[in-house]
């Protein structure tokens, strides 16, 4: 069975139960309303008819009061005796059959024996298998009991006249409830409706993903869960978009790593064992020893910063943290760079202050970052520029910055940069030499905030780069999990 059909019978089920107990509760309720209308009513009549006879008292009229109770008896339903009870002249005024047939020793029987009591109205049971409802009140003048007043209705017909009404009410209320229920039909089918379209077409755009069509998205504008499902959805299938394009960079980038320097290694490797070694021309031979270890050291790095990267993206590298002399450590890569600096003819420069703060840091992975910036100045600035790096601190934090003046990262692209394979389009061949991993600001980035700091990029295309990132002057030296992403 479909959602849309189950979510329309769940709907229409409870609203068939809402719609039956509200119609009963409702009959229900009025139907005891009713019976304290009629029992009220009685009230009424009884003391319209005590204020009747203590006006015939005053005036000594009896034949008010036989006129009275004549016409009573004629007008009201199911009134079977309406007397008066003076007990100063032993007197019965509006004497029936059926009063003397409850009350045959009247005025005597002040207490009414064998009378079952419903509030103050009690109910007698006359010979005819008639049930008769009793209420009765006392006539007083100036404080003096002159009498009683009883009035007498017929049990049958008072639940008769409520029965009458009641059905009269069952009708309305069931008219009611079929309307309800015709319009809650068509309310359930159409909410069952917009519930299950969204999902029926999420299903869809599932399906179209599970496809391989990843340009797929979900028009649903809605400000619900449902919406932000949609949403969500859509957010997921740009991110899958992403991922796929990553793999396909991820394919590329390693298939040109792999293939430029395996290529290279086998070409001279082959032009080496071609004929003995003293046959080769020496430049030739020292040459292609060169190259071949060049495409080695190349392989070795990539390797290893796929590797470097796979760790701490599964948080598997252990960020361990000891002093460090950041002025100590600028020096010494910078030197290591040394030949670098003077074949490209750059000027290198070190500012960091002998008084700089020792930072509680992983030595070797922070020399990683420094180095990994490093590299990237020399490959992307040309013969007869500068690079420099610079420590300095405020009260939290120690500050690096690497700067060049090369040919600098366009805006749109500085955000992008530290993402892994994430390269500026253009940038290689302005400079030549060979394509890098695209891994090496991916790597640093992760390094850094495993250390609790920052790093972020500062450029303008033409006139150079500058890299900064933060370390925590205050930092516990326990073991931590270096993550990425």
């Amino acid at each position: 069975m479909k959602l849309r059909t189950r979510l329309s019978l769940f709907t229409i089920l409870i609203m068939t139960l809402v719609v039956a107990g509200t119609s009963t509760a409702t009959v229900f309720f009025l139907r005891k309303l009713l019976y304290a209308e009629a029992r009220n009513n009685q009230k009424i009549a009884l003391n319209n008819f005590r204020k009747v006879c203590e006006e015939s008292l005053i005036t000594h009229d009896d034949v008010l009061l036989f006129n009275y109770i004549n016409s009573a008896i004629k007008t009201v339903p199911g009134l079977v005796y309406a007397t008066f009870v003076d007990t100063d002249r032993q007197l019965i005024i509006g004497k029936t059959e059926a009063f003397s047939q409850i009350f045959p020793d009247i005025p005597q029987a002040s207490v009414l024996e064998g009378a079952s009591t419903v509030g103050d109205v009690n109910i007698f049971h006359l010979s005819s298998n008639e049930s008769v409802e009793d209420i009765a009140s006392e006539v007083t003048l100036e404080g003096v009991k002159y009498g009683v007043v009883r009035v007498g209705v017929l049990q049958s017909v008072s639940e008769a006249n409520v029965s009458a009404q009641t059905q009269r009410i069952q009708k309305i209320v069931f008219m009611v409830s079929v309307v309800a229920f015709f319009f809650g039909l068509l309310a359930a089918v159409w909410i069952a409706a917009q519930i299950t379209k969204p999902i029926h077409l999420l299903a869809e755009g599932a399906k179209s993903l599970g496809d391989g069509n990843l340009d797929t998205q979900i028009d649903i504008k809605r400000a619900d869960e449902i919406g932000l499902l949609a949403d969500e959805f859509n957010i997921m299938a740009v991110k899958l978009k992403e991922l796929d394009q990553l793999k396909d960079d991820f394919v590329s980038s390693v298939s040109h790593e792999l293939r430029s320097p395996l290529s290279a290694i086998s070409g001279y490797v082959e032009l080496l064992t071609s004929k003995p070694l003293e046959q080769i021309v020496p430049e030739k031979r020292t040459k292609a020893f060169n190259i071949i270890q060049e495409s080695t050291t190349r392989l070795t790095q990539f390797i290893n910063d796929i590797l470097d990267l796979a760790k701490l993206k599964s948080g598997r590298v252990e960020i361990r943290r000891g002093p460090m002399n950041l002025k100590q450590a600028a020096e010494e890569i910078f030197g290591l760079f040394a030949p670098l600096f003077e074949k490209k003819k750059i000027q290198s420069y070190v500012y960091v202050d002998s008084n700089v703060s020792i930072v509680q840091a992983d030595e070797e992975k922070l020399k990683q970052v420094i180095t990994n910036l490093a590299s990237n100045a020399i490959k992307f600035t040309p013969e007869g520029g500068a690079i420099s790096i610079s420590v300095d601190e405020d009260e939290q934090n120690l500050r690096v910055s690497v700067s060049d003046t090369g040919v600098g990262i366009p805006k749109e692209y500085l955000g992008m940069i530290f993402e892994r394979f994430k390269q500026v389009p253009g940038t290689r061949e302005k400079v030549g030499g060979p394509k890098g991993t695209g891994l090496g600001l991916a790597i640093a980035k992760g390094i850094v905030e495993a250390h609790g700091g920052k790093i972020w990029a500062e450029s303008e295309p033409g006139k150079g780069s500058t890299f900064r990132f933060t370390l925590p002057k205050f930092a516990s030296d326990e073991p931590v999990q270096a993550k990425i992403f």
